[in-house]
């Protein structure tokens, strides 16, 4: 798919969506997580929170304040309070559970209604499990969350695609059973 057609199939999904997208290379990811940001912050006043795992925060700072779907960091991250980038690794420690997570998220979806925002996306790199060589808590962790969230919430969970490709045949499966919404980029 079109890194465009993907970023408005999520953009125009209905919140509580839970999104698998496999992507190529980071070309493709820093092209999709610019037009959808961009998007969601500028267009639709949501917050969003971006924990990369093949770039540092930095880079994506800059990916982010570069090219035609560039935004103001400054403003959107500072200013706004739209725009979080944590580290995938930090967030994804050894210790981090489902229940944890849906805590967060729902914590993070109060914060941003507080904030006069409509809703959260989290866009979250999964290549901090294949890292640790813990692809199996990946799939356990994956299928423990909601398909469906039932709060303003999307989250979309990005796979490089040699990560995703690491997984066996029935986990893939699972993962894609799992997720109502599966791009590939």
């Amino acid at each position: 798919m079109h890194v465009e057609d993907a970023t408005n199939t999520i953009s125009e999904s209905d919140y509580g969506t839970h999104t698998l997208v496999v992507y190529e290379d980071l070309e493709k990811l820093r092209e999709f997580y610019s037009c959808y940001i961009k998007k969601r912050v500028e267009e639709r006043n949501e917050l969003i929170q971006l924990a990369p795992f093949y770039e540092t925060d930095d880079s994506v700072r800059k990916s982010l304040s570069k090219g035609p779907t560039s935004i103001d960091i400054e403003k959107w991250e500072k200013i706004e309070k739209s725009l979080m980038i944590v580290d995938s690794l930090k967030k994804y420690s050894d210790n981090d559970s489902p229940e944890s997570d849906y805590s967060f998220n729902k914590n993070l979806v109060k914060y941003a209604k507080t904030n006069g925002k409509a809703g959260v996306s989290i866009l979250t790199d999964t290549g901090a499990f294949p890292y640790k060589h813990r692809i199996q808590e990946l799939v356990n962790y994956e299928l423990s969350l909601p398909s469906k969230y039932d709060i303003d919430l999307k989250r979309v969970c990005l796979f490089h695609k040699k990560d995703f490709n690491r997984l066996s045949e029935e986990q893939k499966q699972k993962l894609l059973n799992h997720h109502p919404i599966v791009i590939k980029i």
